[in-house]
């Protein structure tokens, strides 16, 4: 960046950011529209209030340091991504940490390595996941650097155009919602090669298991069929993947022995059920169901409600 002679007045850079460049160069859809697009991604609410004021710093076009406040709101949502996505201490326990710097902390690049595929190997996510990491990764370190410098203006480097004002706030916008969409393909791309084993497990698992919740309401219950209504990848850890899956269970509800039943001196009664189940995996082979030990949630408090009487 070139000084400039005190008695000049302030313009703006001569040299273009590269967040400016590459939104140049992709001619992109409109700021309104790039954020439409984050805003279905953001992980909280938190995150839409800050993305929100970002949006009202920027159209405050009397406000000459409107892009400065701007980029201080987006460099915050950034490290509330970071905080939430890769805590420092998970992304020192991954098998591909190396320390870079001399205090021995992950670097901006390797926090946004984890918060994209964890405790994954780089080679994995590359050849078995096919999502293309290297790219991405040095566009989101760059729009990070880039809001830093207009976070940190001063007279000869604040931008007053306009134009450029704007193309620089979708550029980083763009950065951020590739970046959140790298994170959710890779987690859609580690689920999808196991998605009908974990189906077949779940049956297997779930039919052969004695219910707590279920048992609970009756001496006797047996499960009858399995509806599975989702699958997903929770979290990719440091060390292990955590699997969710959701859906109902159709039991028998059992009073009585069989011959109880068959003499009508016991009772039968079919219910429906919601239930999850979760199990996790190590992040060094996450398709082998072998090691998973799924723990099963089901939701009776329909039946409770139902069967307790009213005072």
């Amino acid at each position: 960046m070139q000084s400039k002679k005190a008695a000049e007045p302030v313009r703006g850079p001569r040299k273009q950011s590269r967040a400016i460049k590459r939104n140049m160069e992709t001619n992109p859809a409109s700021l309104n529209e790039k954020v439409a697009a984050l805003g279905l991604k953001l992980p909280d609410k938190f995150s839409s209030w800050v993305i929100q004021g970002a949006l009202i710093a920027l159209k405050d076009q009397e406000n000459p340091l409107r892009l400065n406040f701007f980029s201080t709101a987006m460099r915050i949502l950034y490290e509330h991504t970071m905080d939430r996505l890769s805590p420092r201490d998970e992304v020192t326990r991954t098998p591909w940490f190396k320390p870079e710097v001399d205090d021995g902390k992950p670097t901006r690049a390797q926090r946004i390595k984890f918060a994209i595929h964890g405790g994954l190997s780089e080679e994995f996510v590359k050849e078995q996941l096919k999502v293309g990491l290297e790219p991405l990764r040095r566009r989101m370190v760059d729009s990070i650097s880039d809001l830093s410098k207009h976070i940190h203006s001063r007279e000869d480097t604040i931008v007053l155009d306009q134009k450029e004002q704007a193309e620089f706030a979708a550029g980083a916008v763009s950065a951020m919602e590739d970046f959140l969409t790298a994170m959710s393909e890779c987690r859609e791309a580690v689920l999808r090669p196991v998605a009908e084993a974990l189906d077949e497990a779940a049956v297997d698992a779930l039919l052969s298991e004695t219910i707590m919740e279920v048992e609970e309401l009756a001496p006797h219950h047996s499960v009858d069929e399995l509806y599975i209504d989702d699958m997903s990848v929770e979290q990719i850890g440091a060390e292990l993947i955590t699997y969710r899956i959701t859906g109902s269970i159709e039991v028998t509800l059992q009073w009585g022995s069989n011959a109880d039943v068959r003499n009508d001196n016991g009772a039968e009664a079919g219910q429906s059920f919601p239930f999850r189940c979760e199990f996790r995996l190590p992040v060094e082979d996450p398709w082998d169901l072998g090691p998973a030990q799924p723990k099963y949630f089901v939701d009776t408090s329909n039946w409770r409600n139902m069967m307790t009487p009213e005072e």
